[in-house]
């Protein structure tokens, strides 16, 4: 119980994400260095003073990172999301960290091109897509908000007229033109930075005693560095269609389709279906179809027949999502299919995946 109490803080600290609008803060006054108190509430009780799409508009090279922890009944957990794109790289990174307990998990992609790298934890991967399309992350995670999809989206909004009647105190470096202003509630101690004129929103942190914290940091033009790197170990295409047989009769068959969460294509001469027969210590390949012959019928070494048949629905010459595949065999023991990735050399999932 402790475990979902301080998954439901974690969501409540998260937010949703910002409206959206085409306009950037204007200064309040000439002078807006260093500002007052009265002239931050008056950006601040803008409700579109913090807005991600104005801020991925304005700016070609962009990162936003958040950070939300709280500690439950003794228990730390921590949400951490970081976003950021290179609109003339055609590159963007989407990065995200779960901790619970003792618990973490940790994930990058870096994709937009042809070649994409993958991190899980602290080792990365080469990864590849055969039909790549740069989207801005920002503004898909904005559509996806619009129509509803909160969920896997990053806390990027912050309602800043929550916070635009404190009493603020303002110091600021001219030669940046950085200015850091401190505050707090009943509740909360604030920390807004902001940079450049007129000012803009950098940096949110709000802190309640040790037990709640969210860290909103951006970054842009010559701090966002996004690159692919290539002649690491190669990661399978994440098409995996390991399951249990259906019986009919004497016969096993497996039917499916290539998910919708496929993200990166391959070509289909890259990718094998392979009919198996195991036993308690390994499995061995007795009939396989590379995905570009689109069907085969074969007879294996013991004498069983491995019927394959591999259907582009939408026929663009991709293993793409909602691609059909079927196998049908007759062998006996305990025949299984997995899919073999011969770019990656690596099987995409299954018992065989660890191998």
């Amino acid at each position: 119980m402790a475990r979902v109490g301080l998954v439901v803080v974690l969501m409540l600290l998260s937010g949703v994400t910002g409206c959206l609008s085409d306009q950037v803060n204007e200064c309040p006054e000439e002078d807006c260095f260093p500002l007052t108190s009265d002239m931050l509430n008056e950006i601040l009780s803008d409700k579109d003073s913090f807005n991600v799409i104005d801020y991925a508009n304005y700016y070609d090279r962009l990162s936003i990172e958040t950070t939300s922890s709280s500690t439950l009944q003794g228990q730390f957990g921590e949400i951490y999301w970081g976003v950021s794109k290179d609109d003339n790289k055609e590159l963007r990174s989407i990065s995200t960290r779960v901790t619970i307990g003792s618990y973490t998990s940790n994930n990058e992609v870096i994709d937009g091109g042809h070649i994409t790298n993958i991190r899980v934890g602290s080792v990365w991967f080469e990864g590849r897509d055969a039909n790549p399309e740069y989207i801005d992350p920002f503004a898909e995670f904005a559509i996806l908000s619009l129509q509803g999809q909160t969920d896997n989206i990053p806390p990027f909004g912050f309602d800043t007229t929550t916070i635009s009647d404190l009493e603020w105190r303002i110091t600021g470096d001219e030669d940046s033109r950085q200015q850091v202003a401190t505050s707090s509630n009943s509740t909360h101690s604030i920390v807004i930075e902001l940079r450049g004129t007129p000012p803009m929103i950098m940096a949110i942190e709000t802190y309640s005693g040790e037990e709640e914290q969210f860290v909103l940091t951006v970054r842009f033009g010559d701090d966002v560095d996004l690159q692919v790197n290539q002649g690491m170990t190669r990661a399978p295409i994440g098409f995996n269609p390991h399951r249990e047989p259906t019986d009919f009769g004497e016969i096993s068959v497996w039917a499916g389709e290539v998910p919708d969460n496929l993200v990166s294509e391959a070509f289909p001469e890259e990718i094998e279906i392979r009919g198996l027969s195991s036993n308690d210590e390994e499995a061995t390949t007795m009939a396989s179809l590379r995905m570009d012959s689109n069907y085969s019928n074969v007879t294996a070494s013991d004498g069983a027949w491995w019927e394959f048949q591999w259907d582009d629905r939408d026929a663009d010459d991709l293993v793409s999502a909602g691609d059909l595949y079927a196998v049908r065999t007759n062998a006996t023991g305990d025949p299984s299919i997995a899919a073999f990735d011969l770019w990656a050399d690596s099987w995409t999932g299954g018992p065989l995946a660890s191998i």
